[in-house]
């Protein structure tokens, strides 16, 4: 009888043994798959950040073009091409990453890839107006596909080193640069044309006044004075019965002002990743050699 017991413990702490290794083994299975998946999209995510800054640039060139300063046109070429190179390379290696069949049956990407070459075609054929509202179209769809791409990738479950979700920073950071862009191209377009419409003027004065209530709400910003020396510069030589300003040099002012926004954001994806990337060496260089990084 104890023999028998004996055996039957032997078992049963076998059996124990052996599902708790099996459930190590599934957990670590999926922590490694979570983990690389989270990888990719970063990956996806640095690539889609150069297509949004490229097209935020070609609507602000446009409008300056279109609205009649023909010294924009090699650098709209150049971006015009950027555009082209980034939404191919994305393409070529990241497309199962973004494109999920199953959640739509026309999914962001697709209609993504499908605006810009009729936009990027059509461009100098298009009034002021429609090329700006295009361009916003676009841009709109860009920053809701790096939502989702940062949701599928499950890179909102990461926290930072306080424990703390970065989501509502990384995402005011996307929209305060966008903000930036749409004045950029308002402005370029006024500064070319060297009138500013009532039109131009509400719109400028909207979003001035939004970007100044960010920077009194705390945006995390290194250096908040460049954006102070735009809104300085939109009310004292853009918005007023006769624009003094180039169109170029407007565009460069604020450009700097997008860059350090983006530098912020790029600083919170660094530190999310972090997280990640430094327990999975092996697999961020396998995927790499995979995808021939």
């Amino acid at each position: 009888m104890s023999h028998s017991i004996f055996i039957y413990g032997l078992i049963f702490i076998f059996s124990s043994l052996l599902i708790t290794i099996s459930i190590y083994f599934l957990q670590t299975k999926q922590r490694n798959a979570l983990k690389q998946q989270q990888i990719t999209g970063f990956q996806v995510l640095t690539q889609l950040r150069r297509l949004l800054t490229s097209v935020q640039q070609h609507r602000g060139l446009s409008n300056g073009l279109l609205n009649g300063d023909l010294n924009l046109a090699s650098r709209l070429s150049q971006h015009t091409a950027l555009v082209n190179d980034i939404i191919n390379c994305i393409n070529q290696n990241y497309k199962t990453a973004v494109l999920d069949e199953k959640s739509q049956p026309l999914s962001r990407w697709q209609s993504i890839t499908e605006h810009w070459p009729r936009l990027a075609q059509n461009t100098r054929k298009l009034t002021p107006e429609n090329s700006l509202q295009q361009h916003n179209k676009l841009i709109l769809n860009i920053l809701y596909f790096i939502d989702d791409i940062s949701e599928q990738h499950q890179i909102y479950k990461i926290a930072d080193m306080q424990g703390e979700s970065m989501h509502h920073d990384w995402l005011e950071l996307l929209f305060t640069a966008e903000s930036i862009g749409q004045i950029r191209a308002i402005g370029t377009g006024v500064a070319a044309g060297k009138e500013c419409t009532s039109v131009e003027r509400i719109r400028l004065n909207y979003l001035c006044h939004s970007l100044q209530q960010s920077l009194d709400d705390g945006l995390p910003l290194s250096d908040a004075a460049p954006i102070k020396n735009l809104l300085n510069t939109i009310s004292e030589r853009i918005t007023i019965p006769n624009p003094d300003i180039e169109a170029e040099q407007f565009f460069n002012i604020a450009s700097e002002c997008i860059e350090i926004v983006f530098n912020e954001f790029d600083t919170i994806s660094r530190q999310l990743e972090a997280v990640v990337i430094p327990r999975n060496k092996g697999l961020i260089q396998s995927n790499e050699h995979a995808q021939g990084i």
